[in-house]
């Protein structure tokens, strides 16, 4: 963590009005326990749906083209309405390879998800480890942690750790899921303020081109350069190192909420920072941006990355991208 460009970034978020940190659907005919279920299975399987050489996760659902969670979000969705079982741990339990493969199959693009059998195997150890434990509902684990994300014995980051989905040591899935239950007004907890950004490699890349986290070691700076895999122990030191730097960012501008935070960033680099294209200075008319964060990006001489007056490396002919390492933790 750089703490000068962290200063400088937490100056001009805090001059702006950032959005909530909410999803485009809130679920609307759902029952209050399926949508715990939505979020825990989904939340399972979401990493790796852009990945390098090849093409990212993407279809078309009621008209829109749309990508990586939003494209899991949408199509998960729409079938879990057609079946309410499907979000159940007893059918995880028993969910195949094919199943979670058709599951995401786009008509047009066909079958753009990466390693469905994995996917199939998080899914059913989740929903044995579930009904081993008699829990029927995401809901089950609030009530049994006392809406406590990291203090006390049991709490909600130890629970959720037992399953293979969720034992990331950076937490990014827990946070995310214990995000999107708090922010769908499902759950709330006594000590909101342990509930840190969940980082995935969009925040990584961004994070290391506006330099509020810098790659001091020259081995590990030549590795993500020339996009060679790095090391499990390297991968957790980079992530927690944009972890440190968003919880700075948030505290010193004022919002002094994380998860808010990571979703203003989080769709900045994935729709504006992106690997082979950053549009900092023009974006381009099919920026994928959501409309509640375009008033960030308006200038009067045209929309633009509301960091390209801060960040080092916009307009770079050869910006940073983030560290290479294969795993289904993000």
């Amino acid at each position: 963590m750089v703490q000068e460009a962290c200063d400088r970034i937490a100056s001009l978020i805090g001059t702006k009005e950032i959005p909530l940190d909410q999803e485009e659907s809130s679920l609307p005919g759902f029952r209050r326990h399926l949508i715990g279920n939505f979020f825990l299975a989904l939340v399972a399987i979401s990493h790796q749906t852009s990945p390098r050489g090849r093409p990212p996760l993407q279809g078309t659902i009621g008209g829109l083209l749309r990508r990586g969670w939003d494209y899991l979000f949408a199509r998960l969705e729409e079938a879990a309405h057609r079946d309410p079982i499907l979000l159940t741990p007893e059918r995880w339990a028993h969910l195949s390879t094919d199943d979670v493969r058709q599951l995401f199959h786009d008509p047009e693009l066909g079958d753009r998800l990466t390693n469905p059998e994995l996917r199939a195997e998080l899914l059913r150890e989740l929903g044995f480890k579930m009904m081993a434990q008699g829990w029927s509902f995401a809901d089950q684990f609030y009530h049994y942690c006392n809406g406590r994300v990291a203090a006390g014995n049991p709490n909600l980051l130890k629970v959720l750790s037992r399953f293979r989905a969720y034992e990331d040591p950076v937490r990014k899935k827990s946070y995310f899921f214990l995000a999107l239950m708090r922010n769908s007004g499902l759950w709330h907890y006594v000590d909101h303020e342990a509930l840190g950004p969940p980082v995935d490699y969009h925040e990584v890349r961004g994070h290391l081109r506006l330099g509020t986290v810098r790659i001091t070691d020259p081995e590990l700076l030549e590795k993500v350069r020339t996009g060679r895999s790095v090391t499990a122990q390297e991968d957790v030191a980079v992530r927690r190192a944009v972890h440190d730097a968003i919880m700075e960012i948030s505290n010193r501008s004022g919002l002094t909420n994380p998860s808010q935070l990571h979703y203003l960033f989080w769709n900045l680099f994935r729709s504006i920072c992106t690997r082979e294209a950053p549009q900092c200075f023009a974006l381009k008319p099919d920026c994928t941006l959501p409309d509640r964060y375009m008033h960030l990006v308006d200038n009067p001489g045209g929309r633009q990355c509301p960091f390209s007056s801060l960040c080092p490396s916009a307009g770079s002919p050869n910006p940073i991208w983030e560290h290479v390492f294969e795993t289904d933790y993000y």
